[in-house]
């Protein structure tokens, strides 16, 4: 975990969407990922990608 953004994706319509990451672009380790939505962070998960 170095603290450094690694990709960002906007969606551009508001209500249900879906986002595909391809885990291949990453190395294995933790990942944060968070869903802002107007500037305000709504909430923050962790993701554990193993190779």
């Amino acid at each position: 975990m170095n603290g450094g953004q690694l990709k960002s994706i906007s969606v551009p319509e508001r209500g249900k969407g879906t986002v595909t990451i391809q885990g291949s672009e990453f190395n294995a380790g933790m990942y944060l990922y968070a869903l802002i939505a107007d500037g305000k962070v709504i909430d923050t998960k962790r993701m554990i990608l193993t190779k």
